[in-house]
């Protein structure tokens, strides 16, 4: 048994650290039976490899046993020469925290926070295959789809989980043929949170049933791992031709016209970096039933940075990073802001090319007046090149097809508050050149590298 669990515990560790490379392990502590384990099994690899184990104990400060506790883990550390580092949490609750949440929360952030502090290269936690079938069946009943049949994953980050593939038993009795001391923790026993109803009322009796049932649940798991790994994979594929534009994706109807919802809603996750990240359940409806039956115009917020809008012929991913500027221009020359650089010359004899960012004015209009260039706003009115009477910019960007992403990052140039110039699209018409004109000035504008109001 002893020599069985060291060497598979070793086995699960290995592929995630380099090799022949000295290591520092900070091991996750509570002082509970699998903590205890992965403690004293971390310490047994430290004869033949270049790994070094350091310790993390998180006093939440929550219960009576909390003082007692954390000094049977000073004393384990010390009895097996290991570095301790102890956090002692703050009961500063965030809106909508649970005291699992926050005390889950706290215990990242401890984590986090002592691995750089002690110089570790790994976090390690004691999470087994039982906690692992918990983790599934709750997510089962929080309604998930195949990403939650994974369960908890063997390494996050930099998070390890070693006994993953033990269960709970294999555990027991590492620590029994050891005769190693734990501390039993009380509030495990309370089947009002939710956890350990699912651990106390179902698993235990159902694992007394049937035997390899946790077994079963961790195959299931491996094999749903592998299954979303390949569904990545090809979506992953599928994002190559994308048309990724400035803080833009573009997804044409072409490219998807074969994919169910469920398809589309895996490749927008890929396009926005939270494959990884589960969504709950009301996420994925939502987003589904407004891909059933998008009107075109319509948005969607998908998170606090990206929302997608259904233009007429694509989809179109927007990250919302643009912020509403407004920038004086105080003289002739260039003028470099955040993302774009404008520049204004007189000239004797004006060129003309197809680029919308280029233009030549009538100097006369801007003689004396105070210039800005800022985002367009509601009620802004300008007399575009060509129409004797005004129209309002907004009606303006309408015709043009500028799709509602495009209008909310759309600059005008100003002159004394007058718009002389819808940036790229249209120059007012009292700017235009004509045989009058005394004095030419050259207006254009240059975006840089992953900015764009077109």
């Amino acid at each position: 048994m002893d020599q069985l669990l060291l060497t598979g515990f070793y086995q699960n560790l290995a592929p995630y650290l380099p090799e022949r490379k000295h290591t520092r392990l900070l091991v996750a502590v509570s002082g509970g039976l699998d903590s205890v384990c992965l403690l004293h099994l971390s310490t047994q690899l430290r004869e033949n490899t270049q790994i070094e184990v350091c310790a993390i104990h998180v006093n939440h400060g929550i219960r009576n046993a909390s003082i007692a506790e954390e000094k049977f883990v000073r004393d384990l550390c010390s009895t097996l020469n290991v570095e301790l580092t102890v956090i002692q949490a703050e009961q500063k609750y965030q809106k909508g925290d649970s005291m699992e949440m926050w005390a889950r929360r706290i215990r990242q952030e401890a984590f986090n926070s002592a691995r750089e502090k002690m110089n570790c290269d790994y976090i390690l936690t004691a999470h087994h295959a039982n906690d692992n079938v918990e983790t599934i069946l709750m997510h089962l009943d929080d309604g998930c789809g195949i990403e939650g049949l994974r369960g908890i994953p063997q390494k996050n980050g930099l998070i390890i989980r070693p006994l993953l593939k033990f269960i709970r038993s294999d555990i027991e009795g590492y620590v029994h043929f050891h005769s190693l001391k734990y501390i039993e923790d009380e509030s495990n026993k309370d089947v009002s949170i939710r956890r350990n109803y699912v651990r106390h009322k179902i698993v235990k009796p159902w694992e007394a049933q049937a035997s390899q049932i946790v077994s079963r649940f961790n195959n299931l798991s491996q094999k749903a791992t592998e299954s979303v790994a390949r569904m990545n994979g090809l979506v992953a594929k599928l994002s190559e031709k994308v048309e990724d534009g400035d803080h833009q994706k573009l997804i044409p109807d072409k490219l998807i016209k074969n994919l169910s919802a469920n398809q589309l809603i895996r490749l927008v996750k890929h396009m926005i970096s939270e494959t990884d990240i589960s969504w709950r359940r009301h996420q994925w409806e939502e987003l589904t039933l407004w891909f059933n039956a998008p009107k075109t115009g319509s948005t969607f917020k998908l998170n606090n940075q990206w929302a997608i809008l259904r233009d007429r012929h694509c989809f179109i991913l927007n990250h919302e990073i643009q912020k509403k500027i407004e920038l004086p221009i105080k003289s002739m020359g260039r003028f470099g802001f955040d993302g774009f650089s404008i520049s204004l010359n007189k000239i004797d004899t004006p060129s003309m090319d197809l680029n919308p960012f280029h233009e030549v004015i009538d100097g006369s209009i801007l003689e004396g007046k105070n210039l800005s260039i800022r985002s367009w706003r509601n009620g802004d009115v300008f007399q575009p090149l060509g129409m004797a009477g005004h129209k309002k910019v907004s009606d303006f960007l309408v015709d043009e097809k500028v799709d509602r992403f495009a209008k909310g990052k759309q600059l005008v140039l100003t002159a004394n508050e007058e718009i002389i110039w819808v940036c790229g699209r249209r120059l007012s018409d009292k700017a235009k050149v004509t045989h009058s004109t005394q004095e030419i000035l050259e207006l254009s504008m240059e975006t840089k590298v992953g900015t764009s109001w077109r």
